[in-house]
């Protein structure tokens, strides 16, 4: 039986013999079952550890269960079940005073505390419910400049082609039949493109 003075070390080896799209390779370990074939997804557990991927996710799971509630780790651990065929070593070491190792292929994936990686214990700090954001509050840093005004001669999105004036029509244009000429168009040489105010530091911020 595990004791607060020891190490808990579970380790296993997985193989997948084709590629799976969506599935795990993880193990659970929990509490003694009186009937062992009862075993299914509600069954609690106290440790639930291993490859797990469905469609782009992809992790190694590593989820405690505190209090009736499983716990996933705040950052994923990599996957590394990929290349079917291939077999994996897995390797959980927790300590007594709660910190946990994981290793894969007996390269170091995660050394840290389960108390500042999963949210086990409630925040020291929470916001206050009874706080509410002021009326007046300005959310924006930046705001338009009041003084800024678009140039009468600014050139707007809808003169951005010109008829080209220095086009002549063909000598052998026949309007029977060619249809009515038309001058064709060029770009604008005076569009500068789209006119934006400019923004300046909002003091209200």
């Amino acid at each position: 039986q595990y004791q607060a003075k020891y190490e808990l070390i579970v380790q296993y080896q997985a193989k997948y013999e084709k590629d799976v799209e969506c599935g795990g390779g993880y193990v659970k370990v929990g509490p003694k079952m009186s009937d062992a074939t009862t075993f299914g997804d509600p069954t609690p557990y106290n440790i639930m550890f291993g490859p797990d991927k469905c469609g782009y996710t992809k992790r190694t799971h590593l989820i405690f269960s505190y209090k009736g509630k499983n716990v996933l780790k705040k950052q994923d651990l990599p996957y590394k079940q990929e290349n079917e065929g291939t077999s994996h070593l897995y390797r959980l070491v927790l300590k007594p005073d709660n910190t946990v190792r994981v290793e894969i292929d007996e390269e170091k994936v995660y050394e840290g505390s389960i108390k500042e990686d999963w949210e086990v214990l409630k925040p020291k700090e929470i916001s206050d419910p009874d706080d509410k954001k002021p009326d007046d509050w300005v959310d924006d840093s930046m705001m338009d400049d009041p003084e800024d005004k678009k140039p009468a001669d600014w050139v707007d999105e809808d003169q951005k082609r010109i008829v080209d004036e220095t086009a002549k029509k063909p000598d052998d244009w026949d309007d029977e039949e060619d249809g009515e000429w038309e001058a064709p168009m060029k770009d604008n040489p005076a569009y500068k493109g789209e006119w934006y105010v400019k923004r300046i530091s909002n003091p209200a911020y």
